[in-house]
């Protein structure tokens, strides 16, 4: 598998001085914009210069000072006013009271402006005529002033949107940039997290990226490596498991035909207890042997083919064996089934084993004359095989670990005979069949409830 190389690609610092760059050609260009819109508005009149009050006042001062009464057309646009007596009494004017009394008193001080206001003086016959204007652009059009912020204050919020749209603009773009040539170490995190270890990264064309995708290929390697060898060693080991348990098979086999051999022979209480022991021991080491066989089998993950299997011929085969197993302690055997589908895609032997497991759970744990249930029940697209027993249940303990490999169970359930093997198997044969098995107590029945759920997914033949 070919190893990505490190390239000469672009600097991170270089990618995000680019961002900086766009953001400063782009301010620029939106200045240059305001400045042209704004000369543009200025040359059509549509927004009139900051000394257009003052220009007008100089062309209109000689009007009103020499006619016998100020009137409000003679006011120039954008310019307010108050006549006053020669004694400081207002006699006309738009400025309200307030307003007039600060003109006058910045008359008698001789100051020609205010904080932002400016003042111009004119002397008539008998009065005195103080024009207030503002040394500001303002709008040709009386509504564009009423509804309109003066252009000096709309160029600044034109500027403050536009800046932050840019900002937007070209972090949305960077932004998804950045995250384009990230993709390949994002989708490699992924295949790790998934324990996908076949995979190459692309160059992101980043140097720092690079960088880190290059240290990434040599950890999937590495790790890649060292789960090869880890899987060698099980499989190793697995396969001197299965070795040694099928070479126990015949020393065992001689074992047992000498020990029942022994039984039709005479022998006094001693030697007879002595050769039960030996039987006895002898079938609990074959069946742990078994047990051992059956585990080496699902560890090697052969691909087992599945095939269509008729729902009730597979049922009363189950039935069959559950009621045989429950013979020894006169149990009482319930099997309820719902809505069964015809046909179930299973390994049937595989399957058949898992339900022994779990059914010869149940029966190991439930006291003689007690109960034990299978219900079997079918929706749109799955099944599922539940077994109950009358037994004492579950402790926690028991939920949480009971599927381990060689769990014992809590010492109030355990029987002793049994190697922690029966559900760790039958857990093992779901999911392999895409399903789940979940262990519970059950509140009516007082026992535990051990639940395989596995997808129906068959076909017509």
């Amino acid at each position: 598998m070919e190893t990505i190389k490190p390239t000469k690609g672009t600097r991170l610092h270089t990618f995000f001085l680019r961002y900086l760059l766009f953001l400063s050609l782009g301010t620029i260009l939106l200045v240059v914009l305001l400045i042209g819109l704004t000369i543009f508005a200025l040359s059509t009149n549509i927004v009139l210069p900051a000394n257009y009050a003052e220009t007008q006042i100089s062309l209109s001062r000689d009007r009103i000072a020499s006619s016998s009464t100020v009137t409000a057309d003679m006011i120039p646009d954008l310019v307010d006013y108050a006549v006053f007596s020669k004694e400081g009494k207002l006699l006309e004017g738009n400025l309200s009271e307030k307003e007039a009394s600060k003109a006058w008193d910045a008359m008698k001080k001789e100051q020609t402006h205010g904080i932002a206001q400016f003042y111009s003086f004119i002397e008539r016959e008998n009065e005195i005529c103080i024009l207030r204007y503002y040394i500001l652009p303002q709008y040709r059009s009386a509504i564009m002033r009423k509804y309109l912020p003066n252009p000096q204050l709309l160029d600044v919020l034109l500027f403050i949107i536009g800046i932050i749209t840019l900002v937007t603009v070209l972090a949305i773009h960077f932004g998804r940039k950045l995250k384009k040539k990230m993709f390949g170490l994002q989708e490699a995190i992924e295949k790790i997290q998934n324990q996908n270890l076949d995979f190459t990264i692309n160059p992101s064309g980043i140097r720092e990226i690079d960088e880190i995708s290059i240290s990434l290929e040599h950890m999937r390697e590495a790790l890649n490596s060292s789960l090869k060898q880890q899987w060698e060693s099980e499989q190793t080991r697995r396969e001197q498991i299965s070795a040694l348990a099928h070479d126990l098979k015949t020393p065992l086999t001689i074992i047992r035909g000498n020990a029942e051999l022994l039984q039709d022979t005479d022998q006094d209480d001693i030697q007879r207890e002595y050769n039960d022991y030996i039987l006895k021991n002898t079938m609990e080491i074959e069946k742990f042997t078994k047990e051992l066989i059956d585990l080496s089998k699902m560890e090697k993950s052969i691909v087992r083919e599945k095939a269509n299997v008729k729902t009730d011929a597979f049922m009363t085969e189950v039935e069959d064996q559950m009621r045989a197993l429950s013979l020894e302690k006169k149990l009482q055997v319930d099997v309820q089934k719902e809505m069964l589908p015809e046909l179930i895609l299973i390994d049937g032997e595989q399957f058949y084993r898992a339900m022994l497991n779990v059914i010869a759970n149940a029966v190991e744990h439930t006291p003689e004359n007690g109960k034990v249930t299978l219900t079997v029940q079918s929706a749109a697209d799955f099944i599922q095989f539940a077994v109950t027993d009358s037994g004492c249940g579950f402790s926690p303990k028991d939920l949480n670990e009971a599927t381990k490999q060689f769990y014992r169970g809590d010492p109030s359930r355990n029987a002793g005979n049994h190697h922690g093997m029966g559900l760790y198997i039958a857990q093992s044969i779901a999911q392999s069949h895409g399903g789940t098995l979940q262990i519970d107590n059950d509140l009516a029945a007082g026992g535990g409830k051990v639940t395989i759920t596995i997808p129906i997914n068959f076909t017509l033949t």
